[in-house]
């Protein structure tokens, strides 16, 4: 497997969470893409509307920041840069010289 395909396999097997800024609610993304949600038991009683369109908000914020944090890291751990890669040999990617 070639460097730019353990990259990729490793940002497609990120799992990120994220919780919501009162902890009602939890968002996990599973290596497949999945998402869990869990939500406080009486949530829906004690919030109002607004309040729990709040904390799914703020959970799902949480989970990308989660994933972009790992992200970036990767960019860092391959690349040496969050910001851009270096130039990729055409057969890193097809496996064809």
């Amino acid at each position: 497997m070639s460097k730019i395909d353990r990259y990729f396999a490793d940002v497609a097997a990120i799992q990120a969470t994220g919780k919501s800024s009162d902890g009602w609610i939890t968002v996990a993304r599973s290596s497949d893409g999945d998402l869990d949600v869990r939500i406080r038991r009486g949530m829906l009683r004690e919030l109002t509307d607004r309040e729990i369109a709040g904390e799914i908000r703020t959970a799902l914020l949480a989970a990308v920041a989660d994933h972009r944090r790992q992200y970036v890291q990767l960019r860092i751990d391959y690349f040496g840069s969050p910001v851009g890669a270096m130039a990729i040999d055409p057969s890193d990617i097809t496996g064809q010289p």
